[in-house]
This record gives C-alpha cells, sequence and structure tokens, in this order.
C-alpha cells in the first residue's frame, strides 16, 4: 500500500474518531432531548468512517442502516410520542444523582466481572478469528461481508439472537411509553 495513502487513512481514522467523541460529549450533556439524538447520530456516523478507514465496509454500512437510520428515527419517534412534561410534573423521572450513580457504578461492577474473561482472557484473541472450517474457501482480508455473516449466522448465532430480543424489548418498552392514558 502507498505510505501516503496509508498516513491519510490513519489521519482520516483520528479525525473520525474525534468527531465520534464530540457527538458522544453532545449527546451526554445537552439538555435538548432533540440535540442529544442530533449528537447521537454524528457518533454513528463518525464511528461509521471509522469503520471505512480500517476497510470493513460490511460494518460501515450496517453502522449506517441499522444506527445512524433505524436507531435514531426510532428515538425520535420516542421523543415526539412522549410527551416528558406529563411525567416530569409526576416525578416518575426525578431520581437522585447518588442514587442513580450508585446503581451505575455497580452495574458496570456486574459487567466487568462477568465479562472479564471474555475480554482478556486467553481465548479473546481466538474470538475476533473465524476457525479453519468456517474460513474455508474464502479471501478473509477481501471479502469482509461474507466473513462476518459466516462468524454471525454459525458461531455467534445465539448472541446475534439475544441481541435481537433486547432491540425488541426497547421497541416495546417504547411504545409502552407512548401509550396514551385512557380513562
Amino acid at each position: 500500500m502507498d505510505p501516503l495513502l496509508a498516513s491519510i487513512g490513519h489521519y482520516m481514522f483520528h479525525c473520525f474518531g474525534l468527531l465520534a467523541v464530540a457527538g458522544a460529549l453532545a449527546l451526554v450533556f445537552s439538555k435538548n432531548a432533540i440535540h442529544s439524538i442530533v449528537g447521537f447520530l454524528l457518533a454513528m456516523l463518525a464511528v461509521a468512517g471509522c469503520f471505512l478507514t480500517l476497510s470493513a465496509e460490511f460494518l460501515a454500512v450496517a453502522q449506517l442502516l441499522v444506527y445512524a437510520g433505524g436507531i435514531v428515527v426510532l428515538f425520535l419517534f420516542v421523543v415526539m410520542l412522549v410527551e416528558m412534561t406529563k411525567y416530569k410534573e409526576k416525578g416518575l423521572f426525578q431520581i437522585q444523582a447518588p442514587y442513580a450513580i450508585a446503581v451505575v457504578l455497580a452495574g458496570a461492577v456486574v459487567v466487568i466481572s462477568v465479562f472479564w474473561r471474555t475480554w482478556f482472557g486467553p481465548d479473546a484473541t481466538k474470538a475476533l478469528t473465524l476457525s479453519p472450517t468456517l474460513a474455508q474457501g474464502l479471501d478473509v482480508a477481501n471479502q469482509n461481508a461474507q466473513a462476518v455473516s459466516r462468524g454471525i449466522f454459525a458461531q455467534y448465532l445465539l448472541p446475534f439472537e439475544i441481541l435481537s430480543v433486547i432491540l425488541l424489548v426497547a421497541l416495546v418498552g417504547a411504545v409502552v411509553l407512548a401509550k396514551t392514558e385512557r380513562v
């Protein structure tokens, strides 16, 4: 590969990474829900750009379709359908900050303790490679989409299905929140 193109790709990756961090900060620190969603959209588009600089075209397109397209639209519908003022008046979403921080820290400790061996154990690098039987007859470096689809639908089918159930639960929760009260 041409060294000039490699250095341009390196700088583009850093630019997209900084844009993703800026979008995430806008998401977290914005007081307006619509501005938070725009920050989320910026972060997801920047992550797709990072995938493109790493030659992971399939992941970039999936990022654009699933997150920048579907999830952002879902969030916009939820924000437009749910009137946060009526819940604020009832006091449903007014949690004391120390309790919220304690719950988040406890959740982080649980997640890290459960997944520590998966993330940093000796088999962590093995999870990132396709088994030789699945990669048979496939040039993994040039056929990115086929390699990802073989991995998802062969070795990692159960986590893929669990993720779809989690997204379904989020969708049902959004519908329940948006449902108007009947008298």
